[in-house]
């Protein structure tokens, strides 16, 4: 009983092997039997440029079908890159997809990421050898130079995945065209070798020769050139022909520049898109500089013989430039010094590398500070708040005084502080309706941070986003630049969005009218006008805040001739003048400006360092090309 067990155990096994074994010679008898195969036995492509420019393409392949086959697909690419990476889009037109005989074969055309894949049809593609006839029309197919126009067409295409036993392409030209340059490629992409033929109306030429059509190679009247090029032998999976004609500019018809731009904007319509993005931006912040950032119209200069009412030197000064500035405030200082309120003192250096100093003393306590502003006393707190009471060589009172060298490094503190109640006196005046310094510093915040943030999103995320979408590489550059371009528009209508109110313009006016009036008090038509050292003083600070102290100190030359109680110089027995003096005013604001808006120096970092044209053609190149396989 064990004996049989053991030998139907043997049988069954013997059988599984056995039957394992003829199934495994079906399967590989059937795999043989049905091995499919595509060999492209000849591709001829026919190309007709015509003097509009146009290139008809007529495409015959002969195909030879092993096993059986639906079809081919034929992927012809339409966009191509530019050297700058913009896309570069042929508008093609199928015209007719046949057989040798002419007999329409059934195709479908649809887009396939920069390429047209025609799925043909073929009947009877069952190991068998089959021609497929293809004919479309291309626009902006010829290239545009300089000194000359070239059609660069990838014949074959280098795409297929099957073997190309003989390619060839006639290319007929109009014969109005000169001083033709004919080159050829055969190979793999990029490849340079020129394993091929070359014949122009018949007789031989050599690839990458400049030939003017000979009276042996001229075709007959009325007939065009035709070039011919044949490859000398078969090409491998993946290679194909590529051919370079040139000849003489101004004979096809060239794209104007509105169609170049429109074909552009077309093929690039990102691109074209983002560069919008700045022109909006400054047609809407134009516009709304129009309504909101202008001032009303200007009146005209009426000559002012006093400065308007109510109006500090400081106050001019920042209604002209929306800005409060060292000058305003060291005019006001003077303004100061010629109420009586402090005095200005000279103290001249003992070395010739450094600057003269000044002090300041207080003249006056705040409770009798009457007629000056909230500005000014904020100023006046700013200069004295530290300061301490002292008694002067050869002087019997005892002053508060401040000097430039208390003032280094701190009073810069203070800044923040007399600007804010200098701009809050010109609002409770009704001259603007918003801080200058606040609507300047929001356009100019927001034209950095906005350009900055889109310059850094789209440098590390835009091409990855961009050649997701299928667009062209430079796609990524003009959004950089845009984002540029954007925030430097926002940047710069900061200078031009603070506005003075209807009342602040009228102000300004009656300002333009007293610069007129002090820059020209010496002039004949202000003759009249008596000029007394009163009226000197009284205006002084005025032309400074101005920055015509010198005009106005020229005209009272020899009528100013006294030292001025509230400004003692370092050597007060020298003559007067008033032009010396203005120059020694000029002197001090500078001075005095740079001691007030100086800041502590930074400690730094460490004191270590640390450590640690365009080339030539090749196969593959130009317009054209592809490839397809079968279906």
């Amino acid at each position: 009983m064990c004996m049989m067990s053991r030998k139907m155990m043997q049988n069954r096994v013997i059988s599984g092997v056995t039957s394992a074994a003829l199934i495994g010679a079906l399967i590989a008898s059937g795999t043989l039997c049905y091995a499919k195969s595509i060999t492209i036995e000849e591709f001829h492509s026919q190309l007709s440029v015509e003097l509009s420019a146009d290139v008809v393409v007529k495409e015959t392949i002969r195909l030879k079908f092993d096993g059986s086959w639906n079809g081919i697909h034929r992927m012809i690419p339409i966009v191509e890159r530019t050297p700058q990476g913009f896309a570069h889009r042929l508008r093609a037109s199928v015209e007719s997809v046949t057989d040798l005989q002419g007999a329409q074969l059934t195709y479908s055309s649809s887009r396939q990421d920069h390429s047209i894949d025609l799925k043909i049809y073929v009947p009877s593609a069952v190991d068998a050898s089959r021609t497929v006839v293809i004919v479309y029309r291309l626009k902006n197919a010829i290239r545009f130079f300089e000194e000359h126009d070239e059609l660069y067409w990838n014949v074959t295409g280098d795409e297929w995945p099957y073997p190309i036993l003989k390619a060839s392409a006639t290319i007929d030209l109009p014969r109005e065209l000169e001083n033709l340059r004919i080159n050829a490629f055969t190979g793999g992409y990029g490849s340079t070798d020129r394993n091929v033929e070359i014949t122009l109306d018949g007789v031989m030429r050599k690839p990458d020769s400049v030939v003017a059509p000979a009276a042996e190679a001229s075709p007959p009247p009325g007939a065009a050139h035709e070039i011919m090029v044949q490859t000398k032998g078969s090409m491998g999976i993946r290679e194909g022909l590529t051919v370079a004609v040139a000849w003489n500019t101004g004979v096809l018809r060239h794209p104007t520049l509105w169609d170049q731009f429109l074909a552009w904007t077309a093929d690039n319509f990102a691109s074209a898109g983002m560069m919008l993005i700045p022109v909006g931006v400054f047609c809407g912040l134009w516009r709304h500089w129009s309504n909101y950032g202008r001032d009303p119209k200007p009146g005209p200069v009426v000559v002012m013989y006093e400065p308007p009412e109510g109006l500090s030197p400081g106050e001019m000064g920042t209604l002209i430039d929306h800005w409060p500035d060292m000058r305003d405030i060291t005019a006001t200082i003077v303004g100061l010094a010629v109420r009586g309120i402090i005095r200005i003192r000279q103290t001249v250096s003992k070395s010739w590398t450094t600057s003269d100093k000044y002090s300041f003393e207080l003249l006056k306590p705040s409770s009798e500070w009457t007629g000056i502003s909230a500005f000014e006393k904020v100023l006046l707190g700013g200069l004295f708040g530290n300061s301490t009471a002292t008694k002067k060589p050869n002087e019997k009172e005892i002053v508060t005084a401040v000097s430039t060298d208390d003032l280094d490094h701190t009073f810069y503190k203070k800044l923040p502080e007399i600007k804010n109640a200098l701009f809050e006196s010109l609002i409770s005046k009704g001259y603007y309706q918003q801080r200058p310094d606040t609507v300047f510093n929001w356009y100019m915040t927001a034209g950095f941070v906005g350009g900055f943030v889109f310059v850094l999103v789209f440098s590390t995320v835009g091409p990855v986003l961009f050649g997701s979408l299928g667009l062209p590489p430079a796609t990524t550059i003009v959004a950089i630049v845009c984002s540029i371009l954007t925030g430097l528009i926002t940047m710069g209508f900061a200078y031009g969005m603070p506005s003075r109110t209807k009342k602040g313009a009228l102000v300004w006016d009656s300002i333009r009218g007293f610069e007129e009036f002090l820059s020209r008090v010496e002039s004949h038509r202000l003759n009249s006008l008596p000029l007394t050292p009163e009226l000197f003083e009284k205006y002084l600070p005025y032309a400074m805040a101005l920055g015509i102290e010198s005009k106005w100190a020229k005209a009272f030359e020899g009528i100013y001739t006294e030292p001025t109680q509230w400004y003692v110089g370092s050597n007060p027995t020298t003559t007067f003048h008033s032009t010396s003096f203005a120059n020694d005013l000029s002197q001090m604001s500078s001075c005095t400006g740079s001691s007030m808006s100086s800041l502590p120096r930074s400690s730094g970092g460490s004191g270590f360092s640390s450590s640690g044209g365009g080339g030539g053609g090749f196969s593959g190149g130009g317009s054209g090309g592809g490839g397809g396989h079968g279906f």
